[in-house]
This record gives structure tokens, C-alpha cells and sequence, in this order.
């Protein structure tokens, strides 16, 4: 998906219209933040400096140079990123009402940029910093809409972001999320208030998915992850597959889908598994097998039965537990690389993941080849977010969903 160049992108003069007449407080910013910025990073993460800033205005602004100020969207309440840019340019003051035509505009080219998808129903209209929307995440559910607030700083504009979305989109229901550092959930649906939980089906690459809003914390079905499914469907068919944390199912239908010989797919939430099963019997599929257990102990119960696969998909939560003890993912790779060298077929390939924006790319990279060692295993190629989930440069935290694929030899 190419991103349009234009004056919304986050670093447009930023005159003011005169339509607003309000102050915007003036901040001050540590030098590395500037910097930071220059660069492309739109965050202002906590600080001696940030930790000055008003509680009270939605909107700061800091002087970066003569002449150069940047507008940022203001978030004393977060526990580390306190503000995040909006627009670098000449202008130092931004009222509500040129901020509501400004952010309408993004909302559009976000939302025009997506018009040629087809393949699915499921997909983001709206990515976030990358889309110059920080912090907002609208997703696109057949005909649902499921707005995202990654930030406090949207509660000011929840009423304009729904008036945008109504304009562009009469027809579908929308559903808001606040989401939380302490997973706390808050979901409503902003169209009818009455409606408390909503279930349906959206179709991705020709498979149906169960969605059930407001019944838990996440929905049935990760769509930043269906552009990188779909990268990799050539590697499916007649293979033997293991599906890891597998979640509700979505890369053990998809695999199904591909002409997968059979799926086996490990989760350690019995309804997980259940909603899974009730995914392959919407879609009439055959083949898999479901294991509730934790994965290292999937893992080796595989090795000593010496059972092998062709393909491991391994996509763990950034940090999960075996009802014993809670892990980071980039630690439990530390036990999986083993036991996936001594379960894999030669020739077969493993795409594993990490979830979580703390740690880099690089370091990913460098902790698995590590854990690998002198074992005949090799990384082969990287996975990153792609289509209606681009990065931006200079932004690494963006780049928080981390692939690489691993071949036995």
C-alpha cells in the first residue's frame, strides 16, 4: 500500500486559520526529543521535561529551531508516552476546530488508501502513527467498524472521530475500545448503546472467522497479522503443520485452506480451542487436531514420540504463563529452538514471531541465532508488518510485530 505525500502528513506548515483563538500551552522539550523527531520518531516518552507538561490541555506545543515548532497531541496520564507528535511546521497554536479539519483529512486519506482491498473483510482504516493518526487504530469488520484509543488524548475527540467514520461509513455499526497498559476492558458500541456484545463472521482469504465484540479483551482474530498469512500461504500445502499459541485457529484454517496434510494446533486456553472448533465446523474443515497444554510440554511430548512436522508457526504473546510462572516470549525461544530442531523434518521451515515493541528487531534476530547455535538451523528470511499495517521510517516501535523464518537443513 503506497502512503500519499501531502500537506497532513505530519509535517506541513501548520498555519493557523485564525478560526481558533485559544493558546497552545508552550513546552519545552529535552534535546534528544528533538532530535527523535527529526527523525521520524513521534513519540515524547517520559522525562524530566515531559513530566512538566499541563494536565489540562489536549494540545502543547514546543519550539524545535526558529521558526519551528511542533504541535503535539498531549497524554500526562500514560504511563510513558506523555505526548505524540501531530505536525511539525511555522505554526505554534492549534485550536479544536482546526484540528478537527485537519484530523478529518488524514482520516480520509487513511481510509482512501485502503479502497483496493478485496480479499478480505477484515483490515485497518486507520494504522496509527504510520497512518499520522497517533495512537488511533480503526479496523474494518465486514460491515463493523472497531475504533481503537491507544491514547487518553482521544476521549477529547471521540465525538468528532465518530462523526467522520458516520460520514465515510452511514451503514456500519461502531464499536469503540479503550485500549490499556492493564488490559482493563472498556468496549462499548457507539452506534447503540443498548447493544452490549455483538458476534458475527468476517471473511479473510476465503475463510469465515468467528468475531465476538465485548466478550473479552480481543476480538477472535489478529488483523495485523492477515497480510503476513497471506505472504506465506505457498508454504502450506501437503505439509504437516504445528500451530502454536494458536489462538482461535487462524493460521490452522488458513493452513486447512491451503491444502495443509493436517494441523495440529497447541493453545494453553481450553476457550480458545473451543472457539477454534466452532471456526473449523463454520467452515465445514477437516484435519486438525487440538492440544491444551502448555508448548514447551507440547513440545517435548512431540520429541519423544518422534513426531515430526514440515511448517511451525509460532506466535506467542509478548508475555504468557504455564499456570506456573509467566515468560517473555524472547526468553521462551530459548527452550523452543531445541525441541523445533529436534521435531522438524529436514527441509521444513519454522515462521516464529514476537509481539511486543520493547525490543528491536536486531536484538530479536541476535537472541534466536544465539539460541540456535552450531544446531543445523538457519534463518532464511525476515516477516514484518505489511499492506493496511505499514511502518514508518524512524518510528521502531512501529515495527512491534516480528517475523523470521527458520529451515532446518
Amino acid at each position: 500500500m503506497n502512503k500519499k505525500t501531502s500537506a497532513s502528513s505530519g509535517k506541513s506548515k501548520g498555519k493557523s486559520t485564525g478560526r481558533s483563538r485559544i493558546r497552545t500551552p508552550r513546552v519545552e522539550l529535552h534535546p534528544a526529543s528533538i532530535k527523535y523527531l527529526y527523525k521520524g520518531h513521534p513519540w515524547i516518552t517520559k522525562d524530566r521535561f515531559s513530566l512538566k507538561f499541563p494536565q489540562g490541555s489536549p494540545f502543547v506545543t514546543a519550539k524545535l529551531e526558529e521558526g519551528k515548532f511542533a504541535i503535539l497531541l498531549n497524554d500526562p496520564t500514560h504511563d510513558s508516552v506523555l505526548a505524540r507528535l501531530w505536525r511539525i511546521g511555522e505554526g505554534s497554536h492549534l485550536g479544536p476546530k482546526d484540528f478537527y479539519f485537519e484530523l478529518r483529512q488524514r482520516m480520509q486519506d487513511s481510509f482512501e488508501a485502503r479502497r483496493g482491498i478485496t480479499d478480505r473483510e477484515n483490515y485497518y482504516l486507520a494504522f496509527g502513527e504510520t497512518d499520522f493518526l497517533p495512537g488511533l487504530f480503526i479496523i474494518r469488520l465486514k460491515d463493523r467498524i472497531l475504533v481503537q484509543f491507544y491514547s487518553n488524548f482521544w476521549n477529547h475527540f471521540e465525538k468528532d472521530i465518530l462523526k467522520i467514520i458516520k460520514d465515510f461509513y452511514p451503514n456500519d455499526k461502531v464499536w469503540v475500545q479503550k485500549r490499556n497498559l492493564k488490559r482493563k476492558k472498556e468496549f462499548y458500541c457507539a452506534s447503540n448503546k443498548s447493544i452490549q456484545e455483538d458476534e458475527f463472521t468476517v471473511n479473510e482469504f476465503g475463510v469465515d472467522y468467528i468475531i465476538r465484540l465485548n466478550q473479552f479483551y480481543d476480538i477472535g482474530l489478529y488483523t495485523d497479522m492477515a497480510a503476513i498469512r497471506n505472504r506465506v500461504k505457498d508454504d502450506f500445502e501437503d505439509k504437516s503443520v504445528l500451530n502454536l499459541y494458536s489462538y482461535t485457529g487462524a493460521y490452522t484454517l488458513f493452513a486447512l485452506k491451503q491444502g495443509a496434510k493436517d494441523v495440529t494446533s497447541v493453545d494453553l486456553s481450553q476457550k480458545y480451542l473451543d472457539w477454534l472448533e466452532e471456526n473449523l465446523e463454520l467452515n465445514k474443515m477437516e484435519g486438525n487436531t487440538s492440544l491444551c497444554m502448555p508448548t514447551i510440554k507440547a513440545l517435548e511430548k512431540f520429541k519423544e514420540e518422534g513426531r515430526k512436522f514440515d511448517l511451525i508457526i509460532c506466535d506467542p504473546p509478548s508475555a504468557s504463563s504455564d499456570g506456573k510462572k509467566v515468560s517473555k516470549a524472547i526468553d521462551a525461544y530459548k527452550d523452543m529452538i531445541p525441541l523445533f530442531d529436534m521435531i522438524l523434518n529436514k527441509g521444513g521451515k519454522a515462521h516464529i514471531f514476537l509481539n511486543t515493541h520493547s525490543i528491536t528487531r536486531k536484538k530479536f534476530e541476535t537472541k534466536v541465532k544465539e539460541y540456535i547455535g552450531k544446531r543445523k538451523i538457519s534463518i532464511t528470511g525476515a516477516l514484518r508488518l505489511t499492506g493496511d499495517c505499514p511502518s514508518l521510517k524512524g518510528f521502531i516501535e512501529g515495527d512491534y510485530l516480528k517475523g523470521l523464518t527458520l529451515l532446518k537443513k
